[in-house]
């Protein structure tokens, strides 16, 4: 039986440093049966340029209103029975394809598969593996999809999950991938945790979410409050609808009490007042006992801050 045709979704803009890496990650597959749709948001850097190097992609090139919007536009586009996303700035480990192909092969009936996850940086001296995320196990299924790391591009899904739950939610300007993966979740998506690393993120100052620059720096101070701001409203959402599993309903007010509280100690970090009561409102509005919360989590910060333990 002939493996499984796969689709590769990019969206792009303004990469033409990074994107041909990731292009010949996939072509390093070397798998049988590969469409890789690039869809551009009219870039000015080089970057069509570059992706006029590989005449077997698929490309669109027009402006969007951002990463999501040029996500749904691939989608819509794809053939494949299997689909990836793949960002500009990353790369897929070799083997990944046929692994997932496996994972697929050996569970039929599933909808979805995860692999593994790695951070890596790119100094002078070459590539440089900075953290590693495990596949998603049914353990830690709700809390890694709605709190902790999601590995989303670590993920491959059956082309019908997207006919079932629908697209991303370009509402959602940093945080959509998440609320997707939500969403599929609670339409019972479970994905087939494939164990190896499949994807690897790269860190850069560029980067939206996995930057080495501190929040306490003013301009990524104002960049991570708009990412939690947005995962406040996202999870409120998502709280905010009926039939909700009281075990999962129990994960997002965690998880939201926890936002709250990154809001609220970044905002007042960096003066930024409105915020910062709009953040201890919407805790303890969900959450009347968030005072605790963020009385725990501000003694473990502080003795974090005098080396006396680790983050948590």
């Amino acid at each position: 039986m002939s493996p499984p045709s796969i689709t590769i979704v990019t969206p792009s803009f303004n990469r033409a440093g990074m994107i041909r890496e990731a292009i010949e990650s996939v072509l390093a597959q070397a798998y049988p049966s590969i469409e890789h749709i690039i869809v551009d948001g009219a870039s000015t850097d080089g970057t069509l340029e570059a992706l006029r190097e590989y005449p077997h992609l698929q490309v669109i090139s027009e402006p969007d209103s951002g990463m999501y919007e040029a996500i749904d536009k691939g989608l819509r586009m794809a053939r494949g029975e299997i689909v990836g996303l793949l960002n500009t700035d990353d790369l897929y480990v070799p083997g990944a394809f046929s692994a997932v192909a496996d994972a697929f092969a050996a569970h039929p009936e599933a909808l979805a598969a995860v692999g593994g996850a790695e951070i890596f940086s790119t100094p002078a001296g070459g590539p440089e593996p900075l953290e590693t995320y495990p596949p998603i196990g049914p353990g830690e299924f709700w809390y890694r999809v709605i709190e902790g790391h999601p590995v989303t591009n670590a993920w491959f899904f059956r082309s019908e999950v997207f006919e079932r739950v629908g697209v991303m939610d370009t509402g959602y300007r940093f945080s959509a991938d998440r609320e997707f993966l939500i969403r599929a979740a609670l339409a019972g998506v479970r994905p087939i945790p494939i164990p190896m690393i499949l994807y690897r993120y790269r860190q850069h100052p560029g980067s939206a979410t996995i930057s080495a620059e501190r929040s306490r720096d003013a301009k990524r101070g104002s960049q991570r409050l708009l990412v939690i701001e947005e995962g406040m409203r996202l999870l409120e959402g998502f709280l905010g609808q009926d039939g909700v599993p009281a075990d999962v309903r129990g994960q997002l007010r965690h998880a939201h009490s926890v936002t709250c509280y990154r809001g609220a100690a970044t905002s007042f970090y960096h003066r930024r007042f409105r915020m910062g009561f709009h953040a201890i409102r919407q805790g303890l509005r969900y959450d009347p006992l968030w005072s605790v919360v963020f009385l725990r989590r501000a003694w473990h910060r502080l003795l974090q801050e005098f080396g006396l333990r680790q983050p948590i």
